[in-house]
């Protein structure tokens, strides 16, 4: 009896230890943040949480109260249509600061920027980069939203990507709808 028990301890031990590796290596590697979402649900409107870097000429870190502020291009309420990758279709309400205020506001693209991509705070990123061009001569349809039907993104948020599908009829929309928006990379 004394000899199993001995196993399954050295078994838990093991397994434990591999849980705790490929945890920190999924941490460090996919730059997720084990603590984001308390951060996000506790931290209050003040708390920085959308980072925009790559080609730019200083990294832009962002907080709800930040893209809320009059700094930026107000989207309110605006229904965006939805294409996902079976085919069924969908409107939802958004609203949320447009992608090419914060750019323009800020000044911080490099001149050979040409390009960004939304990267979650899960990990996940859109299939592809969108082109800047897009961003600039559609700015209510590139939203960072922090609403949905008036009330704030709790769920799947508190920031959320919007690409409204009119810009990319060819593709699924709902790939650059990224949940838990943590990063945009400029490229």
């Amino acid at each position: 009896m004394e000899k199993r028990n001995f196993y399954i301890l050295v078994s838990a031990i093991l397994i434990g230890m591999s849980v705790f590796w490929l945890s920190l290596y999924a941490f460090i590697l996919l730059d997720i943040d084990p603590f984001y979402h308390i951060k996000t649900t506790f931290g209050g409107e003040d708390t920085k949480i959308l980072t925009i870097k790559g080609n730019v000429n200083r990294e832009l870190q962002l907080s709800v109260a930040d893209l809320k502020s009059d700094n930026y291009e107000q989207i309110v309420d605006r229904t965006f249509h939805f294409v996902n990758a079976i085919g069924s279709e969908f409107d939802e309400v958004y609203s949320g600061a447009s992608l090419w205020s914060i750019l323009e506001e800020e000044n911080i693209l490099n001149n050979d920027a040409s390009s960004f991509l939304f990267i979650g705070g899960d990990g996940y990123w859109a299939e592809t980069s969108l082109s800047l061009t897009l961003a600039e001569n559609n700015t209510e349809q590139i939203i960072i939203a922090y609403e949905k039907d008036g009330d704030p993104i709790y769920y799947d948020g508190p920031l959320r990507s919007i690409v409204d599908h009119e810009l990319i009829p060819d593709k699924a929309n709902t790939h650059y709808a990224i949940k838990y928006l943590k990063t945009i990379i400029i490229q």
